[in-house]
């Protein structure tokens, strides 16, 4: 056998006993959740196969009945900076019989892998005065990240670094001063202004 065939048949191993682990409900959470990260970080390499297969493991998990480790694939999907994760976190915030928990993350993932082609579906959702208020207003920052991202002021604005590698409900702006407190706490308590830029 080659070396590469060799590698490829371990990682095939690897992702196929990560998701043996993940979507079984006799093993403990904790376990599940070791299994969520390294598959997290394996669908976040460059396009693969193994990627690809990361992606599905991941949301083969959505079967689950917990909303917690629900909450947290749909989460790990959207950090992924993988367009594979879209067609499953679209499904899980179309789905109305699922937790607002797990279908207000999914927003969140969508906004952050700014899926342009999700914003019809988010805009309905955001209007639709029967909709879970948690899921309406996810819905509204995911937009206004996706559409933010798709403007030429993108491009142009200075962002400050996240510290944690993660991509955030809204970019991180650099500033050159440090607002006060009492200035932070306004613009948290404005509800004038859209949730994204209450800052």
């Amino acid at each position: 056998m080659s070396p590469v065939a060799d590698s490829t048949s371990t990682s095939d191993s690897t992702v196929a006993a990560l998701r043996k682990a993940i979507t079984s409900e006799n093993v403990p959470l904790a376990r599940r959740f070791r299994a969520l990260f390294s598959l997290k970080h394996l669908a976040s390499q460059e396009a693969s196969p193994q990627a690809t297969a990361a992606i599905e493991a991941i949301a083969a998990a959505f079967s689950s009945p917990s909303a917690l480790l629900k909450h947290e694939l749909a989460y790990c999907l959207g950090q992924t900076r993988n367009s594979e994760a879209i067609p499953f976190l679209r499904a899980v915030l179309e789905d109305y019989s699922e937790d607002s928990m797990v279908r207000h993350e999914s927003a969140e993932a969508l906004g952050a892998l700014g899926d342009a082609g999700s914003l019809n579906i988010m805009e309905k959702m955001r209007d639709d005065p029967n909709e879970q208020t948690v899921v309406r207003e996810t819905c509204e920052i995911a937009i206004d990240r996706i559409n933010w991202q798709l403007s030429e002021n993108s491009k142009s604005e200075k962002l400050k670094q996240s510290d944690f590698a993660s991509i955030d409900p809204a970019p991180p702006a650099a500033s050159t001063s440090s607002p006060s407190i009492p200035q932070l706490r306004a613009a948290l308590l404005d509800t004038s202004k859209p949730l994204l830029h209450a800052r």
